[in-house]
Order: structure tokens, then sequence, then C-alpha cells
């Protein structure tokens, strides 16, 4: 420290001298607006006035102050402020009252300026000034705590506890409180995103009942409507909020709202559930996802229990019993709280609803239907006329409908039609399956049609529609082929079967794909008789068909190619491409097969690495080089 000491005195020897200025204390009351002071003013539309605080530094003696009110012209007339702020002897304080002299519209933000309106009178080290900003909000009381999910945002259908408020003014308008504040801070939003702070801390909607006129279109229904919703989910690639928007922005068109909706009302009359579909946008984009075709947002409202009376069918098939009886089959999805379910066929054009309303008040009668699953629902063709007909499933609670859900079918009886139904029979597919599923191969129903003209001509029927594969369900998998779609096999001589290529009704992007068995791709260039010698074609045998197994040069061994564009793949590769035709002595084997893959897992695996492998031949290979 001694040897510290002589430096510094050195240091400052040598340091420039400063002139020093003094800080000098303002004269005057050195009026101010504190930084306490509240410039966010709510009233309700039953208060007259507000206070404003207002501070000095004088406090010597009286002091009349003036003041300066500002604003635009909408806003002036509503406020009436003093000219002049009154400070008594002995206080620093003084509180100026605002009074509301006009009307105030709900939830419109209001703003003016108040100034000490002298420069003298005021001080630089405080606010001369401050912008006040009024709202008086509109009326809302809480209904109590309900749930939301959110579907898109939050990737998982998972509700969470929300306030819901109802509009006082408006019974019609409910809003939700911080709707997606612990969805995204739960961190189970979409992968790769982020959750930023600003979303809206409500999300308002209105239901506007059946029979409303908007926009001179008379509503069918319940809808509900909205206006944008930041939802305060952050796009990692564009790096911009998504944001929740109406259909309605998109037009006018009611099918676009069909999942903005009540889909159920309390005892209260209070909704219980309200289905909401929005696009998700992003601005920064310039689009996004739309999601109108589904519910993404379910809002359940205080008190109600959701009850699942949901119900899907499917048509499966025909199936004509002993005694000649017709069934129509389907395949029957039910929700837990499903239990009173009624089922009939009735004419394509006759309107569902109202088959609905006659069976819940007992003028029409219809199948019980005891479980989900296959159902078979008898009908007369003959009675009810013509040939295209619905399977309509009502579920009922009380006597009121819940639901309803219906699916169409043609049948024409026999001879009624160049192909007849001859019913259920079972298909093995070793064509789609191995190509893209990892699960075992699965053996299930399909309606299978003759030929009246040509006997032994047979249409495999929706062999790859959603509904009918086993693995139609798996999540993640592309669409199956749309309804009506068929395998056409030539079994006109049972000894030589043959399915030539066609159109599977498909592309998972790989190309639009078709399958031909290995032995009908020799029939463009070599006769039937030769090909059929060769033992390049199938058999039928006590109504079976199998088709041969042939050995590429690689030792793979297939029956057929499926072609995805122009490249083709090997099928059937492990041998059991398989019809089994209704009431064939293997029939009771192959049931058991179907139900025992019913409970397969299913799984979909990744497909490029697998296609690649199992590739065949390249494009440039033409059918008709194939020779004997």
């Amino acid at each position: 420290m001694a040897l510290m000491f002589p430096a510094l005195a050195a240091l400052y020897s040598c340091a420039e001298e400063y002139d020093y200025t003094p800080v000098t204390f303002e004269n005057g009351q050195q009026v101010y607006f504190p930084e306490s002071v509240k410039t966010n003013v709510s009233i309700t539309d039953s208060e007259s006035s507000f206070l404003i605080d207002i501070n000095r530094v004088d406090k010597s003696a009286d002091a009349f102050i003036e003041l300066k009110y500002e604003a635009d012209e909408t806003t002036a007339p509503l406020f009436e402020v003093p000219s002049v702020v009154t400070f008594a002897e002995g206080s620093t304080t003084a509180q100026i009252e605002c009074k509301v002299v006009g009307e105030l519209e709900y939830d419109v933000t209001y703003k003016f300026t108040l100034s000490v309106a002298n420069a003298e009178d005021a001080t630089q080290y405080g606010w001369s000034s401050v912008e006040m900003k009024v709202i008086c909000p509109a009326p809302w009381k809480s209904l109590g705590m309900g749930k939301m999910t959110d579907a898109f945002i939050y990737d998982d259908v998972t509700y969470f506890d929300v306030e819901i408020q109802q509009n006082e003014l408006n019974p019609y308008v409910y809003r939700i409180v911080n709707p997606y504040d612990q969805m995204l801070e739960d961190g189970g939003y979409i992968a790769g995103g982020a959750y930023k702070d600003g979303p809206d801390k409500y999300f308002e909607f209105t239901v506007m009942p059946a029979g409303t006129d908007y926009e001179g279109t008379i509503l069918d229904k319940d809808y509900v409507i909205f206006s944008d919703v930041n939802t305060g989910y952050w796009h990692p690639t564009y790096e911009d909020n998504v944001i929740a928007i109406h259909p309605y922005r998109f037009g006018m068109t009611l099918d676009l709202w069909n999942y903005n909706v009540v889909l159920d009302y309390q005892e209260n009359g209070l909704p219980g559930e309200v289905s909401i579909a929005p696009y998700y946008y992003i601005f920064a984009a310039g689009g996004g996802w739309n999601k109108t075709t589904s519910t993404s947002i379910s809002v359940l409202f205080p008190g109600y229990v959701k009850a699942d009376y949901s119900a899907a069918v499917e048509y499966a098939g025909i199936f004509t019993s002993p005694d000649e009886k017709v069934y129509a089959v389907g395949n029957l999805a039910l929700g837990s709280d499903a239990t009173d379910v009624k089922a009939i066929v009735m004419p394509q054009d006759v309107d569902a609803a109202a088959v609905a309303d006659a069976i819940a008040a007992g003028e029409l009668e219809a199948m019980s239907v005891e479980a989900a699953g296959r159902i078979e629902v008898p009908f007369n063709a003959e009675e009810l006329g013509g040939s295209k007909f619905q399977i309509i499933v009502v579920v009922l609670v009380d006597g009121v409908t819940k639901n309803v859900a219906t699916t169409s079918f043609e049948y024409y009886g026999a001879g009624a039609s160049p192909w007849q139904s001859l019913g259920t029979g079972y298909f093995t597919d070793d064509i789609l399956t191995p190509m893209f599923f990892d699960a075992p191969l699965p053996t299930y129903e399909v309606e299978i049609l003759e030929s009246n003209e040509t006997p032994g001509l047979y249409r495999i029927m929706n062999v790859f529609n959603q509904a009918v594969h086993t693995y139609g369900s798996v999540e993640g998998v592309p669409p199956f082929a749309p309804d009506g779609m068929y395998l056409e096999v030539n079994a006109t001589d049972a000894e030589g079967v043959y399915i030539q290529q066609q159109s599977l009704g498909m592309d998972w992007g790989y190309g639009e794909m078709s399958f031909v068995t290995h032995g009908a791709r020799y029939l463009a260039s070599n006769a039937f008789e030769t090909v059929k010698g060769a033992g390049y074609l199938g058999k039928v045998e006590e109504g079976v068909i199998t088709f041969p197994v042939f050995a590429a040069s690689n030792g793979t061994n297939y029956q057929g190619i499926i072609y995805m564009g122009s490249s083709g793949y090997y099928a059937g590769m492990n041998g059991k491409v398989e019809i089994v035709l209704p009431g064939a002595n293997a029939f009771a084997r192959n049931m058991a097969i179907a139900k025992s893959n019913l409970t397969a897992q299913k799984s979909f695996s990744a497909v490029k690495a697998d296609l690649k492998l199992n590739k065949m031949f390249n494009q440039k290979v033409e059918k008709s080089s194939v020779k004997l």
C-alpha cells in the first residue's frame, strides 16, 4: 500500500482539470404524474367517473394547476376532464376526477392525453403528460372450469382444464380464458416448434342457432364462428406464430363449416360439446393447413360429461342364407356409450335422418344390434324396389336419436344384372401387405360377384378398401382404394385362372399401383393353351382359387407383379395369393385365419428401402417381351 500511494498521487497530478457545474433546483410547483399512475383504466357501464393521480414537489401553499385535455373527435365528447387541479397546502398529491359523459361501446379502447398545461408548473424529473387508455369491457360471467383440446397444436387428444365465460349481454357468445397457455407450456406441441409468449388470452366464439339467416343463408344446424386466434405456437420453419382461422374467411360454403358446430347441449340449455375445425395459418408462409374436414378443437363445457355415441358402418357384401333370405353385411364400429342401436336397409334415395326419426318414434321397425363388428341386416330387394340401397344405423338414447351412420351398396338379385353377388368369400393379401406392412399376411372377408354372361369370371369387390382390408385403420397409411374398386379374376377355365394387369386404385407416392399374375403376362404373346399347359396359370379346386409360385434368379419366390407406375416388384412372395369363393370347403379354415388376423399387430413400416430391395426390373422392360 505504501508503494501505491505515490503512484496514485502522481496520476492525479497529471490529470486534466474540468469545470464543474452544480445541479440547480427548479422553482415553481414542479407538478408531475407519478410512475405509479394507472394509465389503463377499465370501468363498468355503471361507473360514471375514475380518478387520475398527480403529484407536486412544492407543498408550501395552495396551488391551482392548469391541465390540458387532448383527444380525437370521437373520444373528446365522451369524457369531461377539469381544466384545473387543486393542491391543498401541505399536500404533495392530488387526484383528477375524469367523468364519463358519453356512452362507451363495449370492448373499445378510448385514448386521450392529459398534460400539465404550463411548462413552468412542470418538472424535468417527472412525467408532464400521460396517455390514458379507457375501456368498458363487455360483462362476462364465469361458467366454471371446462376442458379443451387442440389435437393439431398439442399433437394428441389430451384435454386441459380451462375457464369458460359467457357474455351477459349476448348469451350466445362464449370465451375460453388463456386457452393455449397450459397445453403449450406442457410441451406437447408439434415436434420442432416452440412456445412463444403472446398467444391471445381469450378464444371467443359465437353460437349461431339453426334457422339463423347468415348473409342470406339459412343455417341448417347450430354453427359456431370466431375471429382469428393467435395460438402462440411458433413454427420453426417459417418463424411465425400459427393462427387459427375460421373457414368463413375463405367463403360462405357451409360444407366448410360442418365441423364448426355445437355437437351436444346440456339440460340447462348451455352447450355440452363444441367442435371447432379451423385453418391453421402462418402469415409469414402465406398458407397453412386445412383442418375443416375433421374436428381439431373440442370444447367441453363445465358440468358436461362427454358420452361416446359414435357409429360408423361400411358395406362388406351380401349374405344369402340356406333358406334364401338375403342380408346386407356391414362392418360396424360403435362408441362405448352406443348401447341402443338399430339397423335397417332402405333405398339409397331415402332420407336417413327421417328414417332415424321414424325408428325413434316407434313408427318403423328395425333390427336391434347387440354389438359392434359384423352385422347382417335382412332386406327384401323386390319390396324396396330399385337396385341401390343403404344400410342405416341409428344410435338411440331414451328414444332420442344421437347418431346416424350409413353406407351404400348396389344389389340386383340373381340374373337382374350382368353381375350377381355370390355372397361373402375370403381373400389373402400377399400383394400389398408384404410391400408396406410389418405385419402378418391378412385373410379377410370380401364380397364376390360372378358374371351372369360369362360364368367363372369373378370380381373381388373392394379388395383393397380402407374398411375391408385388415390394416386399413393403421395410422399414417395413405388412402386405400375408393369404394367400388375390384380385382377381376378370370376362372372360366378352372385349370387356367389368371388376373390380367389392372389398377388397384391407389398411389402411395411411387406411381399408380396395378397387379398382374405372372402367368397372365405371357398371354399377350402366347396362346392360352400353351401358357396353361406350361403350368403358368392358377386353378380352382373345391372353391379355392390359387396361383402357381415361381422362383426368380435371385431365389425370390413370387406369384405375380405389383407395378408402381412403370416399375415392377415381386408380389405373392409367400405364395399365399388366394381367393376362397363363398360356400367353399375351406370357408371355415379361412374364417379362423381372418379372425386371428383381426388381432394382429397393426404397424406401418418405412417403405423406400423395402421397395428398392424388392425391385424386380426397370421400366424399360416391355410386357410383350415375355415369351415362353
